[in-house]
């Protein structure tokens, strides 16, 4: 879970305020999940067209491009 701490600090470093929970799962599961809408899924391949992990500060792009 070392990769889901980093990625839960980048966001609270741009976005203090946010609230960022992780849920622990079994199967290569890795999604972030914004008001109910999926922007990155590592295993569903949403927000990339592989299935892997989000590399460092790709999360918070993603979240730019949002709108948030």
């Amino acid at each position: 879970m070392p990769r889901a701490f980093r990625v839960k600090d980048e966001i609270l470093s741009v976005y203090p305020n946010a609230n960022v929970s992780l849920s622990p799962k079994t199967g290569g599961f890795f999604d972030i999940v914004v008001d109910q809408t999926t922007i990155f899924s590592k295993t569903e391949k949403i927000g990339t067209p592989i299935e892997r992990f989000p590399e460092a500060g790709e999360i918070v792009t993603l979240l730019q491009k949002a709108g948030y």
